[in-house]
């Protein structure tokens, strides 16, 4: 495919996951070029050397308002609306993986962006709770028919779009809007605005949306169904059906190494690829340095919820 590449968004705690993203990559669709859209200051030298990788960062982002204002949980990816190295593209949080050839969704003769279809309606509930807040919706773009749209809201883990599909005026207006009125897009991130900028674009046909089958959200399903579907073996990966297409995506707890939460054996297979890709590490070797990662993840983790606590503890006057 021309003019086409993947944009994984990443931050500094969520990197070892964004290896194994960009091995699992590699595993399924071979040499399709990979950027990564940085959140930090860390190095990211592993991957550019392994696979090629490009790297956007806060030194190299052009635009001087989306190097203020578009960085960080949700804003990060953001970016590639308008700073994409290709025309085309398919952006992925770092909590991925490929599946299978998850590129014959990329009908972009047809579309302008191509989103994932839900499993599920989404009730009032949940639409408040993920996406906005209903009543202030109303209030605040009386002409959005949300209602029109309850099946298709979706998690932005994973979306195809086309560079420029929205003008920089209008995102610029959404994150005033937002700063404005904390209590609508109440989530956080991306994902509340995104899907409301898509929806309202596409209803008045600024814009073509697509709609596929692309995403599995781990969350959603039983380990041992995941376990039967997504099995790994020895050699890699065993395609049950070789029509299968979808980006896994952990949206919940995360695939570290030796966690029973969830299933976790794709993630963990794609993260060795990418170690022996890189050094030939395998065996003992690779087996260390996955327990030093997550280890380093679940440090950053309790750090965080130390210091939200310690900063909720009012000291008396």
């Amino acid at each position: 495919m021309e003019d086409f590449g993947i944009i994984i968004a990443c931050c500094e705690h969520d990197y070892f996951l964004a290896k194994g993203c960009c091995a699992s990559i590699r595993h399924f669709l071979g040499d399709v070029p990979i950027c990564l859209i940085v959140d930090g200051t860390f190095s990211t030298s592993a991957l550019e050397k392994t696979y090629g990788v490009r790297v956007i960062n806060h030194q190299t982002v052009s635009h001087k308002v989306l190097k203020q204002r578009s960085f960080g949980w949700g804003l990060t990816k953001m970016i590639a609306f308008w700073e994409s190295p290709w025309t085309n593209f398919l952006v992925l949080d770092a909590d991925t993986m490929i599946w299978g050839n998850i590129l014959k969704y990329a009908n972009f003769q047809d579309y302008d962006a191509i989103i994932d279809i839900p499993r599920y309606e989404h009730t009032d509930a949940a639409i408040n709770k993920y996406f906005f807040d209903i009543q202030g919706i109303e209030t605040h773009f009386p002409n959005f028919n949300w209602r029109a749209h309850r099946a298709s809201y979706f998690c932005t883990g994973t979306f195809f779009a086309k560079r420029n599909l929205f003008s920089l005026y209008e995102y610029v207006e959404i994150l005033d809007f937002t700063a404005a009125h904390p209590e609508i897009f109440k989530f956080g991130g991306e994902m509340g605005f995104l899907n409301f900028m898509l929806f309202r674009a596409a209803d008045e046909a600024r814009i073509r949306l697509g709609h596929q089958p692309m995403q599995l959200l781990v969350p959603d399903f039983d380990q041992k169904d995941l376990r039967n579907r997504f099995a790994i073996a020895e050699t890699g990966s065993v395609l049950q059906d070789n029509n299968e297409a979808v980006v896994i995506h952990w949206c919940g707890d995360k695939p570290m190494s030796f966690s029973s939460k969830v299933y976790v054996e794709p993630m963990t297979f794609s993260r060795r690829k990418f170690m022996r890709d890189e050094s030939n590490k395998s065996g003992i070797a690779a087996e260390v340095v996955l327990k030093m990662e997550d280890c380093q993840r679940y440090f950053y983790m309790y750090k965080n919820k130390i210091r939200r606590k310690l900063g909720s503890i009012v000291t008396p006057k």
